[in-house]
């Protein structure tokens, strides 16, 4: 599924103008106009924002990430989603974290998410810089289903009543070396 037409995605920075932009979520949207300027400069996070000649389509913030075996419930349960992947005991494994996702109200359930989700994992597949084994989100319970949509896990079920769950999604699924 392409982007909508005119539309492009283009790398936050310090002098970026911003376009009209509502997702509905008040605190996706004040992350994007107020603060991911200064994650930037901190080096914290790095935002991409879909747009078109009028407004802001989307956003996607990143950083890095890792999973860590504190991160799940028990080491049975680490040993049996790791080390059958790596055949090694790792104590982390490397990941990018998708901070923020806002998706402007006119473009939402239009796929929109799918296809960021979708370049992501292309792009760290393809273009895999510094070793990326995970792609994690602190998912909203209002977009769990779409994430498990996109193939991600939950990481455990200690967080089953949190107001986000710790997901992940393997980017070794798709390597040809699978």
């Amino acid at each position: 599924m392409p982007l909508p037409e005119n539309s492009q995605i283009v790398r936050l920075t310090p002098d970026y103008t911003f376009k009209r932009f509502n997702c509905g979520d008040s605190d996706l949207n004040e992350f994007l106009l107020e603060d991911s300027i200064s994650y930037l400069r901190k080096l914290l996070a790095v935002t991409n924002i879909i747009e078109n000649n009028d407004q802001i389509i989307a956003f996607f913030s990143l950083l890095n990430d890792k999973i860590t075996i504190d991160d799940t419930p028990s080491k049975n349960q680490w040993k049996k989603l790791f080390k059958k992947t790596t055949g090694k005991s790792f104590k982390s494994h490397p990941a990018m974290k998708i901070g923020r996702l806002g998706v402007d109200v006119n473009y939402q359930s239009s796929g929109i998410g799918t296809i960021i989700l979708d370049y992501l994992k292309n792009l760290f597949i393809d273009n895999n810089r510094t070793g990326c084994r995970f792609i994690t989100v602190d998912a909203y319970r209002e977009s769990l289903a779409f994430y498990q949509r996109n193939d991600f896990q939950f990481m455990t079920s200690e967080d089953e009543n949190a107001d986000t769950r710790l997901m992940y999604f393997d980017l070794y699924t798709l390597s040809d070396d699978n």
